[in-house]
Parts: C-alpha cells; structure tokens; sequence
C-alpha cells in the first residue's frame, strides 16, 4: 500500500500533467474564471456607482433646498431689520423734531417774560377748586400785567427745558418697552 502523504501527492499531481501537456486550454480556462470575477465586480461597482449618483442627487437637492431657505430666512432677516431701522431712524427723527419745538416753545416763553405769580385763593391760600372764579366771586386782579412776575437766570431756564426735554424722552422710551412687552406699565394709586 501507498502511504498516505504520497497517494496525496498522486492526486494533486493530475492537474499539473494536464497543464503541461494543454496549456492553451487551461490557460483559457483560467481567463474565463478571471473574466467572470471580475464581471462580478464590475457588477457590484456598477450598482455602488448608482447608489452614489442617487445618494449625490439627493445631497445636491437638499442642498439646493437648504440654500433657498437660507436666502429666504437671510431676506426675513435683512428686512426685519430695515424695518427696525427705519422705526428707530423716524423715533430719532421726531424725538429730534420734538426737541426743537420744545427748545423753540422755551425760548418764546422765556422771551414772552417767563413765568407769572398764580392767582392766590382767599387768605393768602394757592387757589383750589373751592375758591375758583364763579359768577358770585369773581377772580382776583393780581394775575394782570402789572403784577410781579416769577424770573429764573437764562442758565436755570435752560437747565428746566433740558431737564423736561430729557423726561419727556425717557416717558416716550417708557412707553415704547411698555408696549412691546419689555416693562410693565407703572401702578397707579
């Protein structure tokens, strides 16, 4: 009997004999198989190129879509803030405009002579609604033209109209962050 590892050799032989006596055939034989992989492949990479091409075309669609809604929050964006502009700019415009009429009705007061003494009520007391004018008692004559008139320095009168200019301005910016929601409205007793 043969030893085993040598009838092993025997039967792995055959293929060499056959491939040195037909080269041709079994170097044909060898393309094919190669052929065949590599047809195989060229199968499954036909079909990743397919999936990549439609994983593409939905990269460039969601980009496109999500460049649209982009420039469409940037234009929201662009227009809510000329809107903000233009109410600041028209604020500062008629806060400057507001100025200007309070600064002229001040110098037409202060030139007019400024203030005068209030008529008093009876013994000496600031009038009140008890002691107001009526048919029965008439109003006191001390409010005429010749009476004394209350004068304040061109300096203090400025300093009055710059304090109430100021006041006015920070009422007006009161009321706007009230009605934005930003402040609640002051208590009133």
């Amino acid at each position: 009997m043969i030893p085993l590892p040598l009838g092993l050799l025997r039967a792995f032989a055959w293929p060499w004999r056959l491939l040195r006596t037909y080269p041709w055939p079994a170097l044909a034989l060898a393309l094919a198989a190669f052929a065949w992989l590599q047809h195989g492949r060229a199968r499954h990479w036909r079909e990743r190129a397919r999936s990549e091409a439609t994983s593409h075309a939905a990269t460039k669609a969601n980009y496109q879509t999500a460049q649209k809604e982009a420039a469409r929050r940037a234009q929201e964006e662009r227009l809510a803030t000329e809107r903000t502009h233009s109410r600041l700019a028209k604020e500062a415009d008629d806060a400057l405009h507001e100025a200007d009429l309070w600064r002229a009705r001040a110098g037409r007061f202060a030139d007019d002579g400024g203030m005068r003494v209030a008529c008093s009520g009876p013994a000496g007391r600031p009038a009140g609604h008890a002691a107001a004018p009526g048919s029965d008692h008439p109003a006191p004559r001390a409010d005429g033209p010749g009476s004394p008139a209350v004068t304040l320095s061109r300096a203090d009168f400025d300093t009055l109209s710059a304090n109430t200019e100021r006041l006015l301005r920070v009422h007006a910016w009161g009321q706007r962050l009230v009605e934005e929601g930003l402040a609640f409205p002051p208590e009133t007793p």
